[in-house]
């Protein structure tokens, strides 16, 4: 068990690491961006061979989900959702979302369900 200090609060248990670095104020950040986030109607389409090269090479996305089924540029930052072979308890959500300034993750988040805003790029006709 660690304890940080970090937290304006006091001290409190550290959140088990994903690999992202985040604390607890940055993910409840992308909590909050995410949440009105699903509101937007996102621009999705499919990646290209080119997209799904670059986030292979993303130091951080590349561990994340096993395929790239969505890209979009909104608001001069790149969206990317991956999702996974395996999901649901006790494995982690289907999709993971990343949205990046430049080479800075500005939002992170797991989810199951397709917010209904966000058209489906594989529905697409």
């Amino acid at each position: 068990m660690r304890l940080c200090c970090r937290n304006l609060l006091g001290p409190t248990m550290a959140l088990e690491a994903d690999g992202l670095g985040q604390g607890l104020w940055e993910e409840l950040r992308w909590f909050w961006r995410f949440r009105r986030s699903r509101r937007v109607p996102v621009p999705w389409r499919r990646p290209r061979t080119a997209d799904r090269d670059w986030i292979e090479r993303h130091t951080q996305m590349r561990r994340f989900g096993d395929t790239t089924v969505a890209v979009a540029w909104l608001d001069g930052r790149r969206w990317i959702v991956k999702e996974r072979f395996w999901f649901g308890w006790p494995d982690p959500p289907r999709y993971v979302l990343f949205v990046l300034e430049s080479e800075t993750v500005w939002m992170a988040k797991d989810f199951n369900h397709w917010p209904p805003q966000w058209r489906k790029p594989w529905d697409a006709a």
